[in-house]
Formats: structure tokens, sequence, C-alpha cells
């Protein structure tokens, strides 16, 4: 089976996946099943737009409305997560996933499912430390500080996966996990983007518990977006095991850029998969069971919780036996495929001839979870928050098949957002890229297009092995209604993964045998590599983030964190 990973949709699912149907029709495959690793801005209406975490000027409705509206239909199964640019009051309606338009499903806060033999993992947001241990407290409307911090990870999160036993094939996060860079090409990395050099060399750079979610589940696969590079990496889970064991786990880390002109957004894999296998997605029956015995443990409070633990806590293992897995699959009635329950909310339906820039933000709660916690006997997150508010009034999302109990719920227009003045704004890195592009767009005239059935747009595929140094910005939306320019995409596909430098060993055997790794394509990576890990102490302190972080305190480089300044390499010297 042919699957394909995006890095950071921001939207831009159209030429996702006409780019998708192109390499069908160039390579000849079929592919059928779409990751995308966060940023996928699902925004339906104005409302949303008001509650993604993005500067005025790059607020754009973008593709999604239409496939929300049924105008238009995904192509392919697509799975994602969420990042740090999202329509955070639609997808806490969804805090263990579900679907936000057909064929289109969101994992939840965190979250596992599988597809035809594949178990598919991931975790969605940002890691920031202030925010890591406190519950789940925001709601909609937002301010401007709760518009942020409801993005970021939980601890909770990250125990739930932690509790999971069984072999995870994917596993997905938005920011990078911690020290991956000390697993691949870091001097390379560090040549392309040369401002995050300081968070390399401090250990700084990514999600530590990322980093330590990769190390206990040891998936095949990890696949992340955000810092809008590609990079990959081998995480050798044996590397300090003597004598070494014949056969290594190892994990394949890859990072990609986001979709733009002539970067490396996109990755085509062909993996196994049994000839049996269900079309379906379906539930994980591990991970259901995870979610109802750690139920009691969830927290929508501002303050600060400890989760059980080992040492403190009399009970501090939650992971699940057989029994309780079987327990779950009866409360499903046996059926663990997902139902096609979805249904767009007729009041959150975009006019484009009607835009309205200060439409008012409703809190609702989603039946698609109200029906998924009824049959798992467990609480919505959000529920569980407007419950223990005084103030708090619902509004019933009627976005699934169960709209005859809407008038049974209390329902209520909530007011706009208020504006915190003391927060600080968020610089996307877009800003520095946009004026990068206006010095070098005159430098490419004179590439060929491929032709396509679009006058107004050029269809070119992304290459994936290689990026030249021009580059092309998104227009973003004004306070009229939205328009998007047409984006061409660079030409040439490939569909190996290029290799990772691999880190030095200290014994002449070990060097021997990483050095004759560094030339191989990624995929496959034979079973007996050994690779030396090279990663360094890791604080739990770490407080970055790639696009609103602060480092040192020296302000004025934050929006330049994620920028890209590419000199344009040959094909051969690109990662």
């Amino acid at each position: 089976m042919h699957i394909a990973v995006e890095g950071c949709c921001h939207g831009e699912l159209d030429k996702i996946y006409e780019t998708l149907q192109f390499i069908e029709k160039q390579e000849g495959i079929e592919i059928e099943l779409l990751l995308c690793c966060g940023d996928f801005q699902a925004v339906r209406d104005e409302a949303d737009l008001q509650c993604m975490a993005v500067p005025d000027k790059h607020k754009s409705m973008q593709d999604f409305w239409q496939y929300y509206s049924e105008k238009k239909t995904a192509p392919f199964l697509t799975i994602f997560i969420g990042g740090n640019h999202e329509a955070s009051n639609y997808l806490q309606e969804l805090p263990y996933g579900g679907w936000v338009a057909p064929n289109i499903f969101y994992l939840g806060y965190a979250g596992a499912v599988n597809y035809k033999g594949l178990r598919i993992g991931g975790v969605s947001g940002i890691f920031k430390q202030h925010d890591y241990t406190r519950g789940r407290f925001e709601k909609p409307p937002y301010t401007e500080s709760t518009k942020r911090s409801v993005y970021h990870v939980r601890h909770m999160d990250i125990f739930r996966l932690k509790q999971l036993k069984q072999p995870m094939d994917i596993m997905m996060s938005h920011d990078w996990p911690n020290g991956i860079v000390n697993h691949g090409d870091k001097e390379k990395l560090i040549e392309t983007k040369w401002h995050f050099e300081r968070d390399i060399r401090t250990n700084q750079l990514g999600s530590l518990p990322s980093w330590q979610l990769l190390q206990t589940l040891q998936p095949q696969y990890w696949f992340s977006g955000h810092l809008h590079v590609k990079f990959p990496a081998l995480v050798n889970h044996d590397a300090d095991t003597f004598p070494p064991p014949e056969t290594c786990k190892i994990t394949k880390f890859l990072a990609l850029d986001k979709c733009l002109p002539r970067r490396d957004f996109l990755q085509v894999l062909e993996l196994p998969t049994p000839d049996n296998a269900s079309d379906d997605l379906c539930y994980d029956a591990e991970w259901l069971a995870v979610l109802k015995e750690t139920n009691s443990l969830m927290s929508s409070s501002y303050k600060t919780f400890i989760l059980p633990t080992k040492g403190l806590h009399e009970k501090w293992d939650y992971s699940v036996n057989e029994a309780k897995i079987n327990e779950v699959i009866s409360l499903l009635g046996e059926d663990l495929k997902i139902p096609l329950n979805f249904r767009p909310d007729d009041s959150c339906l975009y006019h484009p001839e009607q835009f309205c820039y200060n439409r008012p933000v409703v809190c609702k709660v989603n039946q698609q979870t109200t029906e998924f916690c009824a049959k798992l006997e467990i609480n919505d997150p959000l529920m569980l928050l407007l419950q223990q508010s005084d103030s708090a009034d619902v509004s019933l999302n009627n976005s699934s098949w169960m709209t005859d109990e809407a008038s049974e719920m209390p329902s209520a227009i909530v007011s706009n957002t208020s504006i915190n003045p003391d927060e600080i704004n968020l610089e996307d890195d877009d800003e520095e890229e946009e004026d990068i592009s206006q010095e070098v767009v005159s430098e490419d005239t004179d590439k060929s297009p491929i032709p396509s059935n679009e006058e107004d747009d050029v269809a070119m595929v992304s290459s994936l092995s290689s990026m030249s140094s021009t580059e092309e910005e998104l227009e973003c939306g004004k306070k009229s209604t939205p328009k998007r320019p047409a984006i061409s995409i660079a030409a040439n596909f490939s569909m190996n993964l290029p290799a990772p430098k691999l880190p030095q060993s200290s014994t002449p055997s070990q060097a021997s045998k990483s050095e004759a790794r560094v030339g191989e394509t990624f995929p496959p990576v034979t079973d007996s590599i050994s690779v030396q890990s090279s990663g360094g102490k890791r604080s739990s302190d770490n407080d970055s983030e790639a696009t609103e972080g602060v480092t040192a305190g020296k302000a004025k480089k934050f929006k330049r964190r994620n920028a890209s300044f590419y000199t344009g390499p040959s094909e051969d010297e690109t990662t």
C-alpha cells in the first residue's frame, strides 16, 4: 500500500490533493492514505478564523470550508493531527478525534487508529513547559492567551500514549522530538536553517515529552512538521546494548516542509499490508481501553496536577490487559469500525459573498464526541469544563447523524474573544519568507511548466529529493473576502527518503557499519544496522517553540526562528 505523508498543510488541501493525483498518474501507483503532520487549519467560517493563533494578515479561508460544506470530497482518506495554527474551537469539539469532513479524520489531542493493518498514532499540538502539567481549562471564546495555550500538549496525552504496549507502526507529532537532530545530519540542518543553531547546540530544539514517547513506543516511523524543513534521521533503540542484538529496533524519523512551491512538503512510502485487511478506518481497541482506564485522571483545571508516578502512588501503571480490551470491544458491539457519522453544522457554513469578519464565536459540543463518550462510558473534556463553570452555556454542534436530540441541549451565542494587551504577539515565519520570495522570484522565470487542465494554475509535482532557491509566498486574507493565489509545484518525484548522516561510532567495528550505511536510501533499513546514539542531556525545562518561543530574551529573533533561507544548493547537495 502506498501512503503519502505531508508536513504542514496550512489549509492548502486542493494543492496537496492535486499533487498526489499527479504523482499517481506519473508513477503509475495508487495512493490510499494521506497523513498530515499538523497546521491543518480546518477553518469552516469566519468565526474559526478568529480562533487561529496567527497574525490577522495571515488569516485566510483557504480550502477546507469547501470540504466541510461537502462542495468537494477528499479524494484520499486523510488523517491529521493538530499543530499550533489551527481552528482550535472546532478541533476542541473532537478531543478524542472524529470526522471534520467526509473522508478527513482528526486524531484528537492524542490517539491511535487502525487502517489496513497499519497502526497509526499521533499527538496534537506543541510542547510548552508552563502549560504541560495543567488540565484542559480553555474554552471558546478564547482570550489571546488561551488561544495559544489550547494547542499546547498536556502530560495527560503523553501519559495515555505511554500506556500502549502493542507495537506501533506510525507515529505523528507536530513538533520534533527533542534530540532527534543527533540522529541525522545535524550540521547539514544548521547549514540550511542557521537560526536553529543555538537551540541545537544547547539541545533545546524540539519536545522532550515527544522524545520520551518515541523511546517508549519505538514505532517503525515517526513523522513531524512544524520547523518547515525536510530532515531524516534513524534512531537505533539498541545502540547502548552490548553485545548488539542481531535485529536492532529502528525508528525512521522524517520531518517535512510546508506546502509551498519547490519545497519538500510531501513524501510517498510503500508499506506492506495484509491481503485481507479491511478498507475501513477502525478504532484501536487498546487505545480505547486506555482512555476508559484513565478517564478518572482527567482535569479541566488551570492548576497543575501530578499524574500517577512510580514511587509516589500506589497505582501508577494504567496499561490494560486483554480482559479490559475485550470489555471495550463489547461496549462497541464487537464492531471497531469508526462510524461515518459526519454531518455539517448549518450555522458554520461559509458564504463567500456574505463574508463577515466579526462573526461571533460559539462554544459547542459535538455530537460525534457525545456519541463516542456515551458508548465508551467516559467524559467529554469540554462538557466537563462547561459543567464546572458557573456561567457556562453550551450550544450543540449537529455535525453528526444524532441531530434529533438538538432540542434537548441548552444553546447560547457566546460573545467574541477579549484581547490581552500583555500577550506576546505571535510572529509567523511567513513574513520573512515573503521578503525572500520577492527577491528571488525573477530568477526562476525560465522553468518549463507541466501542462494542466487549469488555465491559471500550473500543475507540477514537488521534488522530494531536491529544492531550488526560488520561493513563492501565499497571500493571506484581509478583512474582506479572502482570495488565495494559485500555487505551482516543482517537478521531479522521488519515492526514496535521503539517507541521514549517521553518528560516528567510538569503536572501529561499529564505525565501519555506520559508514557502510551512509550511501543507502531510506527506506528500507537492514535489521543488522548498528547506529551509535549521540544524544546529549535533555532538560525538561525546555520552553522553546518554533513560531513563538523565547530564546535568551532576544525578542527580535522570534519571527526568524522558522524563516527558510536557501542559497540554491544543487540537487545532490540537498536533503
